[in-house]
Order: C-alpha cells, then sequence, then structure tokens
C-alpha cells in the first residue's frame, strides 16, 4: 500500500513539473508588436484564405501578396515606377499565360471593382529606402510562378528577406499556403482585417525588361 501511494506521489509530481513547464512555455509565447508607425516606408504582406469566396464543390485557394506604402513625404522609385508620397503599389506572382507572372497593382482592382478578398489578413512594418535595392534584386531573380514556388512561397520569402529576423514569419512545411501565412500571423498582435488598397495605381507587369500597361477585361 504505501508503495503504491508514495508510486502515485511521484507520478504527481512529474505531472505538476510537465504542467509547470508547459505554462512557462506558453507564457513565454507572447505575441509580438511590429513597429509601423503612419509615415516613411510602410511594407506589408497581406493573405487571403479564400474561403469567404468558396463554394460547394469549388474550392478557392486564396492569395497572397506585398504592398509597399509611400508616406515619406517625398517620391520614391521602385524599379522605374514612381510611387509618390501619399501612393502605393502592390505585388505577387500569378499564373498567368503570356506574361511574365510578376504582376503590379492587381489586387486593389480586384477589390475594388468586384469586392474580393473579403477577410484578408495584413502585417505591416516600417522600412529604410535603402531596403527598395532588396526588393527589386528579389523581383529580378524570382519573377516567375510556380506550383511549389506560388504566390504564398513568393511573397512570405520576399517579407522576409526585407524584414529581418525579428518580424520574420515561419513558415511549417514544404509546401507555402494562405492558410500556413495566416498561423504564422499569429506570432504578431498587430494584424489587420481588410487592409485599404484604394491608393494603389494602374495594372502593370514587366515583360523583357520593359513596363506594360494591363486592363482588367470588361
Amino acid at each position: 500500500m504505501k508503495k503504491r501511494i508514495i508510486a502515485w506521489a511521484v507520478l504527481l509530481s512529474v505531472c505538476a513539473a510537465a504542467l509547470g513547464l508547459w505554462c512557462s512555455a506558453a507564457a513565454g509565447k507572447t505575441a509580438r508588436t511590429l513597429p509601423c508607425e503612419d509615415e516613411g516606408l510602410i511594407l506589408s504582406i497581406t493573405t487571403f484564405d479564400g474561403k469567404s469566396e468558396s463554394k460547394p464543390f469549388l474550392k478557392c485557394f486564396g492569395h497572397t501578396w506585398i504592398g509597399l506604402d509611400n508616406r515619406t513625404g517625398h517620391t520614391v522609385y521602385l524599379k522605374d515606377r514612381a510611387i509618390p508620397d501619399g501612393e502605393m503599389v502592390t505585388f505577387s506572382v500569378w499564373a498567368v499565360s503570356g506574361l511574365s507572372g510578376l504582376l503590379f497593382d492587381l489586387e486593389p482592382c480586384y477589390i475594388a471593382n468586384y469586392g474580393r478578398y473579403t477577410g484578408r489578413l495584413s502585417l505591416s512594418t516600417n522600412i529604410g529606402e535603402e531596403q527598395l535595392k532588396v526588393i527589386e534584386d528579389y523581383m529580378e531573380q524570382h519573377d516567375k510562378w510556380t506550383v511549389d514556388k506560388n504566390c504564398s512561397y513568393w511573397s512570405v520569402h520576399l517579407w522576409n528577406a526585407v524584414v529581418g529576423e525579428d518580424a520574420a514569419l515561419k513558415i511549417r512545411g514544404f509546401v507555402c499556403t494562405p492558410e500556413k501565412i495566416e498561423q504564422a500571423f499569429s506570432a504578431f498582435d498587430c494584424v489587420e482585417v481588410d487592409k485599404d488598397f484604394s491608393r494603389a495605381g494602374g495594372i502593370y507587369c514587366y515583360k523583357d525588361g520593359e513596363r506594360t500597361e494591363l486592363q482588367l477585361c470588361s
């Protein structure tokens, strides 16, 4: 009888210790806040899981893109695109035949004209103007959509290349999806719902090194 009591006491002690370690670990995983003032250059990553656009037997797999908002007080340049103060630009890769795959300002047009991406989530932070070169270099090296390097993969890797380790998004598994980016967002307490992109311009892409203006089909 005494041995049983001792065994139960040991077991309870082990469980209590394990619970204490779990609680300590959980308490240590507090959500982080990214610095994001309404001035300077603001980089954002936006993801949409597709749920609000899915229908029975027709699943929408969602989309992810990068945004750049200029609040510097002067014009900045991304490639040959002048972004005046107060304007913004979005970009991501798309599976579009006949084009390079890297399209600009398509998402804001879909939102404005068709009410797309309702429920989208965004994470934003300030960056320095010198980081524009990092974005341009990434675009030069990664300008196409592929099955394994889709819009979510492209966007999260560009985000991580610009913002550094403290704001990097940790994605688990081999395939990057909007759902996995949403999970990575949970590490931060500054996630915005249905971010406004109305200050973006018209749609265009780069093809053979030149900017080509595009329009949505009517």
